[in-house]
């Protein structure tokens, strides 16, 4: 009788070994999962891709991305990778302010300068003339006290057309 038991409690202890063995199997999965992929694209390709949907005349929104400290893209970085000239292209802080260690400068580049790194979405607004561009700004800044457009299209792309804006937003939570 007394070995009856004990192979009874050696079946539960391998059952029991077992479970927790997946458990630990499941979580190492989890984690490994989450270090290759991220909800967060590449700045660069989210942007370009956003730009080449509203180029000519249109809008996009872009996909949520991550800029690490002290990363940039610039309006050359984005003509490569699309048909536009680095001239038609530029940044503003919209829904950012100094204060989150954002930096468009004169509209050329946007650099993230804070501690860790930065969750970012955007829309790109293309037209083809730097008045309706202006226009379709103002539009969107109206009723939103939140967003900072900056200059104005019409003093940064008034040679080349179409002149498209990158306005930068906070991600949907």
């Amino acid at each position: 009788m007394m070995n009856q038991r004990g192979q009874a409690f050696s079946v539960f202890e391998l059952m029991i070994a077992g479970v927790v063995a997946f458990a630990i199997l499941i979580i190492l999965l989890m984690v490994i999962g989450g270090v290759g992929t991220s909800a967060y694209s590449d700045a660069k390709t989210v942007m370009s891709n956003a730009l080449k949907t509203a180029s000519p005349s249109g809008e996009a929104t872009i996909q949520d991305f991550v800029l690490k400290k002290d990363e940039s893209v610039d309006t050359q970085d984005l003509s490569t990778k699309t048909d536009l000239d680095s001239k038609s292209i530029f940044f503003t802080m919209g829904q950012f302010s100094d204060s989150d260690g954002i930096a468009v400068g004169d509209g050329t580049y946007v650099k993230y300068t804070g501690l860790t790194q930065k969750k970012m979405s955007g829309k790109v607004i293309c037209k083809q003339t730097t008045d309706a561009l202006d226009a379709a700004l103002g539009r969107l800044n109206e009723g939103n006290t939140n967003y900072e457009i900056g200059s104005g299209a019409s003093s940064y792309c008034d040679q080349v057309q179409p002149c498209c804006a990158i306005v930068l937003t906070r991600p949907l939570k």
